[in-house]
């Protein structure tokens, strides 16, 4: 829907764009915006650097298990393995769906605004949702918005689960693009804007 300086909350995770979260600051949010799901998707490789080069992590795994031999891996390798693993299928996990969120936005849902190049905002029943979701992962900034433009509401309910299939994943984005909200799904309420965007306040939490 479209909207005219409409006041909303966004938390800013610190280290995308710290530079124009400053009171006052205006800024336009358009399709040449990467959001952290579209900066996830820009960037996603299989790739991890080692001491003597970048290599894919399959090749890796590869030579320990044939060249090497796995039993003659130390401990904190396998270690390190496991820990660079994880932290790609965590991301190969979010680059599926995101491209099946976005590829059904697009062929049914186009005039939407995109989560690849969106800013994710919360209104007042949703901050304590998304304080409890961020928090953990980066530290947070908290930011009251005036925003005039695109907006679209949705709900953290409807994101497709990561064990989905990608063609699962995409039937399922109809939930997400095509809300029906229910009082838990509004308590995890998320908004999707493109447009102009002034920052008004900083909130201490």
């Amino acid at each position: 829907m479209e909207v005219k300086e409409k006041s909303m909350y966004h938390y800013h995770r610190l280290g995308l764009y710290d530079d124009i979260w400053q009171v006052g600051n205006e800024f336009v949010v358009d399709n040449n915006f990467n959001s952290y799901c579209g900066s996830i998707v820009d960037q996603f490789s299989t790739a991890v650097k080692c001491e003597n080069g970048i290599f894919s992590l399959e090749k890796i795994i590869d030579e320990y298990l044939d060249d090497i031999g796995i039993e003659n891996v130390d401990l904190n390798t396998i270690t390190n393995l496991l820990k660079a693993s994880s932290d790609i299928i965590t991301k190969a996990d979010m680059y599926n769906r995101e491209l099946m969120l976005e590829k059904y936005r697009l062929e049914n849902n186009p005039n939407l605004p995109s989560r690849l190049h969106s800013i994710w905002l919360a209104d007042k029943e949703s901050l304590n949702f998304w304080e409890g979701q961020l928090n953990g992962r980066r530290k947070l900034k908290l930011y009251r918005v005036s925003v005039t433009g695109n907006l679209f509401k949705s709900s953290d309910s409807f994101i497709p689960d990561d064990e989905l299939t990608a063609k699962e994943m995409y039937e399922e984005s109809s939930k997400y693009w095509n809300p029906v909200f229910s009082e838990e799904d509004l308590c995890k309420a998320e908004y999707l804007f493109q447009g102009k965007l002034k920052v008004l306040e900083k909130i201490n939490k």
